[in-house]
């Protein structure tokens, strides 16, 4: 069973309250770190503006006493205590201290200034200042407690409304990417309005700048089916229309053999019943070469073709047929050219032409072949026959399917030269028609340089 995957919007959202998530987290715990800083600099301004205000009343201690604190009256003012001393002829006396609880042996008297150190159990800050002129030592102590609930309350107030605000942003959040995935619904609204009957390129108006380049591969792809299907539509109906009369000539001649009176007239529409089947085989032929061409949209394996050889070969394999005319095929370049080519569709290309020339060169007629380089190609091939031409107004004809000259009184299906425009369309090449002032038609082929 297929697991389900999360949608495009549930991703997009997971992923952005995830990073916000990660930012408000170390965003906190950076607040908590400014925090408890700036609660040290404060408390420790607090120890030493403490500590002088402890070393002007030093002047009249003349004894041991003892001070007892007033309660706290903010929840941040925290436990405080301090000793002073005096040192007399070498000797050290205590003046004032908080309560009888603390006292620090003087090997552990902290260093002048700030420190931190432990007493009852307890994390303190200290602060020791000295007038060396009195000889007087103040010592003022605060614990950390108040510090580190300060720095927490500050950090939480900072980031409580963050947390109590994500389920609120992530709404917004899911609003926002609902709202920018917009076009792809569009999109894929306009594509379940199409048919196959109407493949119609998709139109969004101000499409973002991520979704026109699927667009117009997209519409691209929709050309091409298109075409493609046109192609197939247009096949079947040139088909069924070219096939229906020599189907029905076929029948009519099998049926006028059926009724002959004698053997002679059964032969004769027998044999015309044979010609129209040899008719028929060719068109058959002819439609599938076409069929192949329509769906092959782009040569995918292009390899070197040596034309002059491929050339020679197509002209060896219809010399039986050119000779029963006595017709003279004739090569007039010994020099080999490479051309960039799928081999099999060039053979059929040639062979088509070859094929047109020599049924329209009268008896005896010749067909001359030439190959050369041009200066703006990789190769050009040329086939001239010595026949009658065509005429200037059906020029633009050539090559259109089912397109034949007019009174041309030889057999073909109009398909010959469809298939040779086809290929050399696949190949990048142009094809070129042109009469002869005396007399026969020109078929040049101009393949493109090399890639």
């Amino acid at each position: 069973m297929k697991k389900p995957t999360l949608s495009l919007q549930t991703r997009l959202t997971l992923l952005v309250l995830g990073s916000v998530l990660l930012f408000g987290t170390l965003a906190g715990y950076e607040s908590y770190k400014n925090a408890l800083h700036e609660a040290d600099e404060l408390f420790d301004a607090q120890l030493a503006q403490f500590a002088q205000s402890l070393m002007l009343v030093a002047n009249d201690l003349d004894d041991d006493r003892t001070a007892s604190l007033p309660p706290s009256a903010h929840k941040y003012r925290q436990e405080f205590v301090f000793e002073i001393w005096a040192t007399e002829d070498g000797e050290t006396r205590l003046l004032l201290r908080s309560n009888e609880d603390f006292s620090l042996p003087a090997r552990d008297f902290p260093e002048e200034e700030f420190s931190n150190g432990t007493w009852n159990g307890r994390h303190w800050r200290f602060y020791r200042q000295r007038d060396p002129e009195r000889e007087i030592d103040v010592l003022v102590g605060q614990s950390d407690k108040a510090r580190n609930e300060l720095a927490r309350e500050v950090a939480w107030h900072n980031i409580t409304p963050f947390l109590f605000g994500l389920p609120l942003l992530g709404l917004l959040s899911l609003l926002a990417i609902r709202l920018g995935l917009k076009p792809l619904r569009d999109l894929a609204l306009s594509l379940r309005k199409l048919s196959p009957e109407q493949l119609a390129p998709v139109e969004m108006h101000a499409a973002p700048q991520e979704i026109t380049p699927v667009l117009e591969a997209l519409n691209g792809l929709l050309a091409r089916t298109a075409g493609m299907m046109e192609n197939e539509r247009r096949f079947t109906a040139d088909a069924a229309h070219e096939l229906r009369t020599p189907l029905a000539a076929l029948q009519a001649q099998l049926q006028a053999a059926q009724l002959a009176a004698d053997a002679g007239e059964r032969n004769h529409s027998l044999g015309q019943a044979m010609q129209g089947t040899h008719r028929m085989s060719h068109l058959v032929g002819q439609l599938l070469t076409l069929s192949r061409l329509d769906e092959q949209q782009a040569l995918r394996l292009l390899e070197p073709v040596d034309l002059l050889a491929l050339t020679q070969t197509c002209s060896a394999e219809l010399a039986p047929q050119a000779l029963v005319r006595d017709i003279t095929l004739e090569v007039t370049t010994d020099t080999a050219i490479t051309v960039s080519a799928a081999e099999d569709l060039l053979h059929i290309m040639l062979r088509n032409l070859l094929d047109n020339a020599i049924r329209y060169t009268p008896q005896g007629g010749q067909i001359k072949i030439t190959l050369h380089p041009a200066a703006h190609h990789a190769a050009t091939l040329t086939i001239t026959d010595s026949g009658s031409g065509v005429a200037e107004a059906q020029l633009p004809l050539l090559g259109k399917r089912f397109s034949r000259l007019a009174s041309s009184g030889t057999e073909g299906v109009g398909l010959g030269l469809s298939i040779v425009l086809r290929i050399a369309a696949l190949h990048g090449a142009r094809v070129e028609f042109r009469n002869e002032e005396q007399g026969g038609l020109t078929v040049s082929v101009h393949f493109p340089p090399k890639a």
